[in-house]
């Protein structure tokens, strides 16, 4: 028996190899996680391993702020005002050559030009107007504007006024120069820096002039009560300038050394979470740096590798011995790992990443634990699934046993709730329930380790969310689950035993002999298999549709001549043959083109199994010349195959003795029960179930349960009188 299993279980154990060595990677892929918590309780205080540190916000910003307010200034050179000036002083020239013999008007022209002459003033332009050689004044003109631009006349500005830099900056952009000062030597303009900025100018000048051109100058630096700076502050500059002179300054530190309390026993407050996440990082750096490829200790590595492999070979080994026939159902086990494994990748990943709570893993188990209940709902294999699942997820999360029982409560309630899905929002209702499961046992689990009440309510929370979230999830994918895994659920197979559906009302409109056959073969169907606790749903909706490929060809089968004259009389034995041995392969075109699921689809080929079509082949052997070769079964056998798993089996029988009541003239109990064991013996005989699960007593029981329920069906009636008969005994009565 053990060879036997051992036998049936390797076409497993290869993919379950590579299952659990992906399983193995998966649980310590990452490094180290973090396994602490805001609002967390420890029993005992935490001291750093390594030497870290931490950013020092507080202190990074002082320093950029301080770096932005001690910024330079920005104050640009106003070149209009300049050039205005040099043309006001040097037409001081111009306007005394012009007006040479008459003083007033070269005064009042003066005037006009913002030239204020006093006598010696104006005595001194008219002698310099006489002169031949000007060029002196000129160059005195240039000697004072040469002298103005240098000087630090600024205006007040708002803006600046909000910093307090230590120097500003003069930029003279015709010159391309610029002038760094200290703040304390600018000059704001107000009217004693006006005239400490003129006197200076002015000395380029002759001397008598100096008076008047003082003056003068004062008032082109005026505007009445306004003060003209030379230089005006360049805020966009200087925002500019102190900006990257913020952004310029480095993240400052806090050096924390080894060996330092970074969290006292007690609540993890948020600084304290900050130092302990920061010591994680380094701790692991510092791991990577010694040579610690996983960034973990090997052991602790290499005992969550193993744990890991031999849940996910247990799981495999289960698989092998339970299905007894994964060898031939290779494709849902494959699949099913492939999701498990891809649910645990997204946990790890998740848990090592961020900073969110473990009970993100309640989620993503109850979608496994959901989707093997939907997928494996007749099966044994779903608990030890999600047992060692649950251990899987545990081993990624690097929790303790505690958090493996939160996920194996949970994953329970849904595989009872949807051991059979029969209507839409079973499994939102079921995940609910599940909700309330998780919410309960996190909180006990909390409370057991001695944490916080807000702590284990918000864990609860995250559980019982990601709970129901999960089956709101599954609820929503629930046709492509289905399509993906090859399965109906039972809300799919009821939807399908609806009258309505196409393919039924064509039967019943077509082939009304046969669609009746179908609903009686389908009645007998669920007794049968509930009396060995198979899929009976799954059978009632295979039996109505397992003999779909008739609906072509109607008038050649029996159940649907009625008093018509029977075609085959027509035809050869062979040419009978090819029209019944037609039906299936019609039959399963006819599912295809319909998109009948492929759950009911095995019915239609295997309700047949490769019996013998006697009735043709008995015609055939009679109607055999002495001279010709004797007539061989198989050549008047169906194609099969032969049934796969119980609930065809279970039809292949409900077909066959179904039929052959029905053409009983007198269905006694005694004759049915004979009928039905006979047709038992003879595919037992034929070797029929070889190919699925159904044991002898299984076989008897689906027996026992055929015959009761043909005699239910075809039970003796009553033989009521004639009219005559019952005139005769009312006088008789009366006499």
């Amino acid at each position: 028996m053990l060879r036997l299993r051992t036998r049936l279980a390797l076409p497993v154990m290869l993919p379950a190899l590579l299952t659990a060595l992906l399983a193995a990677a998966i649980v310590n892929m990452g490094g180290e996680a973090l396994d602490y918590r805001e609002g967390q309780t420890l029993d005992r205080a935490m001291l750093a391993r390594v030497d870290f540190r931490i950013p020092d916000a507080e202190g990074t910003r002082e320093k950029r702020l301080q770096a932005r307010n001690s910024s330079p200034n920005y104050y640009l050179l106003d070149q209009d005002l300049i050039e205005d000036i040099r043309g006001r002083l040097g037409n001081a020239l111009t306007l005394a050559k012009t007006h040479q013999a008459e003083p007033e008007k070269l005064r009042e022209e003066a005037a006009k030009n913002q030239l204020i002459l006093d006598d010696a003033g104006l005595a001194e332009l008219q002698r310099l107007a006489t002169l031949e050689d000007t060029s002196q004044f000129g160059r005195a003109v240039d000697t004072a504007i040469g002298l103005l631009r240098v000087q630090p006349l600024v205006e007040a500005s708002e803006l600046a006024g909000r910093r307090t830099p230590l120097n500003a900056i003069l930029t003279d952009a015709s010159r391309q120069t610029q002038t760094t000062l200290a703040i304390g030597k600018l000059l704001v303009t107000d009217a004693e820096a006006v005239t400490k900025v003129a006197t200076p100018v002015v000395d380029a000048f002759p001397l008598p002039l100096r008076p008047s051109l003082e003056k003068s100058l004062i008032r082109m630096l005026s505007d009445g009560e306004n003060r003209r700076a030379l230089y005006r502050f360049d805020s966009a500059l200087t925002a500019s300038q102190a900006e990257q002179a913020r952004a310029a300054v480095p993240e400052q530190f806090t050096e924390i050394p080894k060996s330092s309390v970074i969290a006292d026993a007690g609540v993890i407050g948020e600084r304290e979470f900050k130092l302990i996440q920061a010591e994680h990082v380094a701790f692991g750096e510092a791991r990577a740096a010694a040579g610690n490829v996983l960034g973990i200790p090997w052991t602790a590595g290499v005992g969550r590798a193993l744990l890991a492999m031999l849940a996910a070979l247990g799981v495999a080994w289960h698989y092998a011995i339970a299905l007894q026939k994964a060898k031939r159902h290779l494709f849902r086990p494959v699949m099913t790992a492939a999701v498990l494994l891809l649910l645990l990748l997204v946990t790890r990943v998740a848990y090592v990443t961020t900073n969110l709570p473990p009970h993100l893993a309640v989620g993503a188990q109850a979608l496994a634990a959901a989707l093997l209940a939907i997928a494996y709902h007749r099966q044994g294999s779903v608990h030890p699934v999600t047992l060692g699942l649950a251990l899987l997820m545990t081993l990624a999360t690097q929790q303790n046993l505690a958090f493996m029982f939160v996920l194996f409560a949970t994953s329970a309630v849904l595989v009872v709730a949807l051991h059979e899905v029969r209507r839409r929002g079973q499994i939102v209702v079921a995940g609910t329930g599940a909700a309330l499961v998780a919410f309960v046992t996190t909180v006990v689990a909390g409370i057991s380790a001695q944490q916080g009440v807000h702590f284990v309510l918000a864990e609860g929370a995250w559980a019982a969310g990601m709970t129901l979230a999960a089956a709101f999830v599954i609820e929503g994918l629930l046709p492509a689950i289905e399509r993906i895994f090859r399965i109906s659920t039972s809300m799919t197979l009821l939807e399908w035993c609806d009258p309505s559906r196409p393919l039924l009302r064509m039967m019943a409109a077509d082939a009304p002999g046969t669609y009746n056959h179908s609903l009686l073969v389908g009645a007998l169907a669920v007794s049968a298999a509930d009396s060995i606790e198979a899929d009976g749903l799954l059978c009632r909706a295979g039996a109505y549709y397992h003999d779909i490929g008739k609906i072509s060809k109607p008038e050649y089968f029996v159940e649907n001549q009625a008093m018509r004259p029977n075609r085959h009389d027509r035809l050869s034995p062979a040419m009978s043959l090819l029209i019944i041995i037609g039906h299936v392969k019609d039959g399963i075109e006819m599912a295809k083109e319909y998109g009948l699921p492929g759950s009911l689809r095995p019915f239609i080929a295997e309700h047949h199994g490769t019996t013998l079509v006697q009735y043709f082949y008995h015609a055939a052997s009679q109607s055999r010349k002495p001279d010709d070769p004797a007539v061989s079964d198989t050549e008047f056998r169906y194609p099969g195959p032969k049934p796969q798993s119980r609930e065809t089996a279970i039809v292949m029988l409900c077909d066959a003795v179904e039929g052959a009541v029905r053409a009983m003239s007198e269905p006694t109990p005694g004759r049915i029960e004979d009928v039905v064991s006979n047709i038992v013996q003879k595919r037992l005989v034929d070797r029929q179930f070889d190919d699925c699960d159904l044991t002898f007593r299984e076989v008897g029981t689906i027996r026992a349960s055929l015959v009761k329920s043909l005699c239910a069906i075809y039970h003796s009636r009553i033989a009521y009188p004639t009219s005559d008969e019952s005139k005769s005994s009312s006088q008789n009565i009366g006499a």
